[in-house]
C-alpha cells in the first residue's frame, strides 16, 4: 500500500492511502466544479429576471399610453362656415331701347351709366379701356 499526504478540508496535511486521496481531491474538484456551476446558473437566472422585467415593465407603460390614448377626447374640427353669398350685381335700369349717348357726361345725365356691352346706348365710343363697360 501506497501512502501519501494529502491536504484535509481545513488546510492540515495527512497522510492517506493513494485511493482515498484521489477520492479526495475528486470530491474537491466537483465541488469547486459546482459551485462555480451554480454561480453562473444563478447569474443567468438573475439576468433573465432582469429582461423579464424590463419587457414587464416596456408592456405596462405602452398599456397605459394606449388606455390614455383612448380616454383623450380630440373633438373633430368644426365644419367650416358656408360661404356668404356674393352680393348680386348692381344692374342699372335698361335705357329705352333707341338710346344713343355722344358720350359720357349724356349717359350719366340719362341715369344709364354704366352702360354694358349689348345693352342699348353702348357704343365703343364710350368704353376707353374695351372691356365691355362704357363711362364706368
Amino acid at each position: 500500500m501506497v501512502f501519501v499526504c494529502t491536504e484535509d478540508d481545513d488546510g492540515t496535511l495527512i497522510w492517506m492511502d493513494r485511493d482515498s486521496s484521489t477520492r479526495v481531491l475528486a470530491d474537491r474538484q466537483a465541488a469547486a466544479d459546482q459551485k462555480v456551476a451554480d454561480e453562473l446558473a444563478a447569474a443567468e437566472a438573475a439576468e433573465a429576471q432582469k429582461i423579464a422585467d424590463e419587457q414587464a415593465a416596456a408592456a405596462e407603460a405602452q398599456r397605459l399610453a394606449d388606455e390614455q390614448a383612448a380616454q383623450t377626447y380630440i373633438p373633430p374640427a368644426p365644419a367650416p362656415a358656408p360661404a356668404a353669398p356674393a352680393p348680386a350685381p348692381v344692374v342699372p335700369e335698361p335705357a329705352p331701347a333707341a338710346a344713343y349717348y355722344p358720350n359720357c357726361s349724356a349717359a350719366r345725365a340719362a341715369g344709364a351709366a354704366p352702360v354694358y356691352a349689348g345693352g342699348p346706348g353702348y357704343g365703343t365710343h364710350l368704353d376707353r379701356d374695351g372691356d365691355g363697360v362704357a363711362c364706368e
